[in-house]
């Protein structure tokens, strides 16, 4: 948990950077990596909230193992559901809204059941802690996209 607070600390301090690009690294724009993290953030801390852990029915998947123990992600090679693209060209107040919600979240879901759970598209059910685990290899993913645009 202490990881991704981290992170969310890192992505407060890259707001400055948001327009920066470099086209040999990435096609989007460092707002655009920082806005598409805190999509996928708000979304799963809110799923965490509203799926029911009675519900909760994990299954072995190789994809899944394979992600949550070597944290692999291959870049341009998986595109996340449209819901979590930037609509338009991020600014640093939306991405300001999306950073306090993601902080606001993060702390609403520390008491969760640990059987709380979103359903992944790509690696199906994901507990509590394969959730946060999820969002801070992804996170990290793409604050490694931003390391290298701005080197």
């Amino acid at each position: 948990m202490e990881n991704i607070q981290n992170q969310l600390r890192k992505i407060e301090s890259l707001l400055p950077e948001i327009e920066k690009e470099n086209l040999q690294v990435s096609k989007a724009s460092v707002g655009w990596h920082l806005e598409h993290s805190l999509l996928i953030l708000n979304g799963s801390l809110k799923g965490l909230t509203i799926t029911n852990p009675e519900n909760y029915k994990p299954k072995f998947s190789i994809k899944k193992f394979v992600f949550l123990n070597f944290g692999l992600i291959p870049r341009g090679k998986i595109q996340a559901p449209k819901q979590f693209f930037p609509l338009e060209t991020p600014s640093k107040e939306g991405i300001e809204k999306l950073l306090n919600l993601a902080k606001e979240r993060f702390e609403a879901v520390k008491n969760l059941p640990s059987k709380s759970y979103i359903i992944h598209p790509f690696l199906g059910d994901l507990d509590k802690k394969n959730t946060l685990k999820f969002l801070a290899l992804h996170t990290n993913h793409h604050l490694k996209i931003i390391d290298d645009i701005l080197k």
